[in-house]
């Protein structure tokens, strides 16, 4: 077993759904006896007959039908515990295109025909794709997986075109690239192509359709890229697979306790919020943790991941500084699985490979412990700076709940509360440490501390700007004594129908800001987790509150 069949593993529990666009389904392989070899002249056909009234018409061209045996197909896919639905394009093209892209919100896995009802150029292909990603990008952003299924082989030319015609669209955000043979997009796109065995089994290079679901769930699995996605994939399929059992939870009964509740609240919108969240509990108090730990993180799965990772070498490479030089310390897989496993405290004294390199390579000492515990990551990564973007990154995600990121916040505004993370050209980063029920009602006046750069081991990590479209991470810490440069800030009457200070969206500028009662900008950048701001809050707490008087210093 291998770490991609991993990927298959989680990916086959998470895609539920499939959809085949092909204007050219079978039910049985006996139809295509019965099923004319002559098409009808295809668009640029027809405009060139147009064009010369003069001449006397042609007789239409004969060519090879690419049919679809939508029988084998759906078979293969149930199979696999795919519901597979093959849709036969009909009608104006826009409509056929927001028709697929709706039915698309709900599937995991999309299969288009290249040609298309005298379509010779792809162009119902290419506009379903983009009404597709336009709509993915509206709620954020998701893996979708597409590929062309055609009878024609020239897959260079429709992957360019694909690439050519969806960057050149004003209605998509994302650029496309070509990376090999695959286009992707930084939103969770993946565009293969595939072609039509077209009842040939001995067509070369050409997939069958009994044989293309399998062949797409492993493209579908190649969007899991990692140890941790997979885990992502197994815990979102397994919290989709209880939703039956907690909705049968919640009856009607229920309701009135919930309408009791918020109709004594002094905002009764707050209740919006709080239905949410006792779903979301239930979801989450159902999924069975251990299980998907048993199948996802256990050491032969971090091994085969580890194993992936070295591509085939046994070199893990350790960059570390030593003074103002960097230096390098090698390990091998078993030692690296070693010190994964049983803990970094024991990493020096009984691995072999420590012993060599210590013999063969006295130029390049082995790190100090607190080298090793501080660089580590560096195993894993192309460099110290990768490395260090990636332990920024992570750290982001353990500490925040929602960022300036998110494109859903462009939809729904986020609040201004206990834990924002806020900007100031004037007064550098900031933490609202505003009592909960204080962000919700009151006379808009809010509790912050500031917070500076950490260069190592940051508290907080948050995004601010952006670099060549990714993320910058910011690392900041709560100074000592903070509460002596502790600032209260007027945001204004908070209205009580929405229940906070308004965080609006600047299209122009793409960034989240909040205006305080004398209209300075503020730069919303993230909300903590509530925990976390939380405990923050009691440090500070602890801080103002320590007792200190006279003492007889001999006792002291």
């Amino acid at each position: 077993m291998t770490f991609a069949d991993d990927q298959v593993n989680a990916a086959s529990a998470f895609a539920h759904t499939m959809i085949v666009v092909d204007d050219e389904p079978i039910a049985d392989p006996a139809e295509a006896e019965t099923i004319t070899k002559t098409q009808t002249p295809g668009r640029r056909d027809a405009k060139e007959a147009s064009s010369a009234p003069d001449q006397p018409v042609a007789e239409p061209e004969r060519k090879t039908t690419h049919l679809l045996d939508a029988k084998a197909l759906i078979k293969s896919a149930l199979d696999l515990g795919l519901v597979c639905s093959v849709v036969n394009p009909s009608g104006d093209e826009d409509n056929v295109a927001k028709g697929v892209a709706r039915a698309s919100i709900r599937a995991d896995i999309i299969s288009l025909d290249w040609h298309m009802h005298g379509d010779d150029d792809g162009d119902l292909a290419c506009e379903i794709i983009a009404e597709i990603l336009r709509n993915d990008a509206a709620i954020g952003g998701r893996l979708r997986l597409i590929a062309i299924y055609t009878g024609n082989n020239n897959e260079e030319k429709i992957l360019g075109q694909i690439e050519a015609r969806l960057n050149d669209r004003k209605d998509q955000n994302t650029e496309v690239v070509r990376m090999g043979q695959v286009l992707t997009n930084e939103t969770g796109l993946r565009l293969v192509w595939r072609q039509k065995a077209m009842l040939n089994e001995k067509l070369e290079g050409a997939v069958s359709e009994a044989q293309l679901p399998q062949e797409l769930l492993a493209e579908f699995a190649k969007l899991s890229s990692g140890l941790l996605s997979n885990v992502a994939l197994a815990t979102i399929s397994a919290m989709r697979d209880t939703t039956h059992h907690v909705l049968s939870k919640f009856s009607e009964a229920l309701d009135g306790p919930f309408f009791h509740h918020r109709a004594l609240l002094e905002n009764p919108s707050e209740s919006m919020d709080y239905a949410v969240s006792i779903v979301i509990s239930a979801l989450k108090s159902e999924v069975n943790k251990s299980e998907i730990a048993e199948r996802f993180t256990t050491t032969d799965a971090v091994r085969r991941r580890l194993q992936a990772m070295a591509n085939g070498s046994d070199d893990f490479t350790l960059r570390y500084l030593k003074g103002d030089q960097e230096k390098e310390f090698n390990f091998c897989l078993d030692d690296i699985e070693a010190i994964i496993e049983h803990g970094h405290e024991k990493w020096p004294e009984d691995l072999r490979k420590v012993a060599e390199a210590r013999k063969q390579n006295a130029s390049n000492p082995k790190p100090t412990k607190e080298g090793f515990k501080k660089y580590f990551s560096t195993v894993f990564s192309e460099s110290r700076d990768a490395a260090t973007d990636a332990m920024m990154h992570f750290s982001f995600l353990t500490n925040s709940r929602s960022s300036e990121l998110s494109l859903v916040h462009r939809k729904v505004l986020p609040k201004l509360e206990l834990g924002s993370v806020v900007f100031s050209e004037k007064l550098g980063y900031l933490l609202c440490l505003q009592a909960t029920c204080d962000a919700v009602r009151g006379d808009g006046l809010f509790f912050f501390v500031p917070l500076v750069a950490a260069t190592a081991s940051p508290e907080i990590v948050v995004p601010h700007k952006c670099k060549e479209g990714k993320p910058n991470y910011i690392g900041l810490q709560v100074p000592p004594k903070c509460y002596t440069k502790s600032l209260s800030l007027n945001f204004g009457t908070i209205d009580s129908k929405i229940g906070r200070i308004p965080v609006n969206f600047d299209e122009q500028n793409g960034v989240f800001q909040v205006l305080d009662a004398e209209k300075n900008e503020y730069r919303w950048l993230a909300n903590l987790k509530y925990k976390r701001a939380l405990r923050i809050a009691q440090n500070v707490s602890q801080q103002m509150s320590r007792i200190g008087f006279d003492e007889f210093e001999p006792f002291k």
